[in-house]
């Protein structure tokens, strides 16, 4: 008989030949039955949140284009990869449960979750268990402490940066209000926010901090008003994020209004004006051309619609990957613990999202620094310029 194979040409260096089915007289075309090794991967979505529920849908789109293209690179290798997927709802003992649940089923590896706090809770269950987490979204300052937070790592930045970056975008003598959620996430961005502002020999009006699942939306407008603040910071998600800016304009305010990378995006409803900023290459850099692996997800990831309208879509492949060569690399290094696998592979890995390297504590080495963008009339998302710790805020120049 004849063995059927499939050269699969991910990029020039991402090159396989699978042979998945085979050819006989009598039987015809019939597929071989895969004899090799099935791992399982966990991956914590916050599916349920009225805060990020909507993106979802692009998690999942992501993981699965991850999942395909490493089971295309696993084949030939006697390996596959199985993804069980479990809701976090952005919250703390749900969150925990849920790694409960993923680590009774028998993953190796977790990616995720997006929340910080919910990262944050199931480290404390899937650590002791030398379960390694990398998280595609989770960008909270504590997370940065690896005594606290073991076998946790994350493929974007900490808000440590995007404080500073926060911080150059918003006109100078301007009296902010800085209104964030208290979790995890809003709490460190905020406070990472008002710290640079303070460096930079900025006043603050005021900080507000709100709960999302129980919040006076109008009460905090009337608050800025009343303080006469003519600036509003908002580290908040989508549907938090849209009451305050009604309540606002409802109670007259007409000042500048920025936002956090939780609202940095065409899927939220942003006033006209309003800025914000998110991680994200500058594309007038020279040294980030997007590699072939970059353009490959670009392009798989625009043919599904979920995942064309997502966020931290390249994140969430770029978490799987690193997860999934890592496994790789643990067939040739056995007696190595995925951790330490981990750490050795993300050292200049080629990602959809750029360059990563992970440090000694687990967080993203430098980082591609931040888009800064802004929406237009119809709450189209635009970045406009770029920020980094190297060169500060740079316009963004379009051929």
């Amino acid at each position: 008989g004849y063995d059927i194979c499939m050269h699969a040409v991910i990029s020039s260096t991402d090159v396989y030949l699978n042979c998945q089915h085979y050819w006989t007289a009598d039987g015809g075309v019939e597929e071989y039955v895969f004899s090799g090794m099935t791992v399982k991967l966990g991956m914590l979505l916050d599916q349920t949140s009225p805060a990020i529920s909507a993106y979802a849908g692009g998690f999942l789109a992501s993981s699965q284009i991850a999942l395909s293209i490493m089971n295309v690179a696993g084949y030939s290798n006697g390996l596959q990869f199985e993804i069980v997927y479990a809701d976090t709802a952005c919250d703390g003992a749900t969150a925990a449960a849920s790694a409960g649940t993923l680590a009774a089923a028998g993953v190796v590896g977790v990616v995720g979750a997006a929340c910080s706090s919910a990262s944050i809770a199931a480290n404390a269950v899937l650590a002791p268990l030398g379960i390694p987490m990398i998280s595609y979204a989770s960008t909270s300052p504590a997370l940065s402490d690896d005594v606290a937070y073991p076998n946790f790592f994350r493929v974007v930045p900490s808000d440590a940066q995007q404080g500073a970056a926060m911080s150059d975008v918003i006109t100078a003598g301007s009296s902010v209000a800085t209104i964030h959620m208290d979790d995890d996430y809003g709490s460190g961005l905020g406070n990472a926010f008002a710290n640079e502002w303070a460096d930079n020999g900025e006043s603050m009006c005021q900080m507000i901090s709100y709960s999302a699942a129980s919040f006076d939306a109008d009460a905090i407008a009337q608050q800025v008003m009343n303080n006469n603040c003519d600036a509003v910071v908002l580290v908040s998600y989508a549907t938090d994020g849209e009451q305050l800016i009604t309540s606002l304009g409802t109670a007259g305010y007409t000042g500048a209004i920025y936002g956090g990378d939780g609202v940095a995006d065409s899927n939220f409803a942003g006033p006209e004006g309003m800025i914000a900023t998110r991680p994200g290459a500058n594309p007038n850099a020279g040294d980030v051309t997007p590699s072939e692996r970059a353009l490959a997800f670009a392009a798989l990831c625009n043919a599904n619609a979920d995942c064309a309208d997502g966020i931290y879509t390249g994140e969430t492949f770029d978490a799987f990957i690193v997860l999934g060569y890592s496994v790789f690399a643990g067939a040739a290094s056995p007696g190595v613990s995925l951790p330490t696998l981990i750490s050795a592979v993300a050292q200049g890995f080629v990602g959809a999202t750029g360059s990563i390297t992970f440090m000694s504590n687990g967080d993203l080495m430098g980082g591609s620094g931040y888009c800064v963008g802004s929406f237009d009339a119809s709450s189209e998302f635009t970045c406009t310029q770029h920020w980094s710790i190297s060169d500060g805020l740079t316009d963004i120049t379009t051929a």
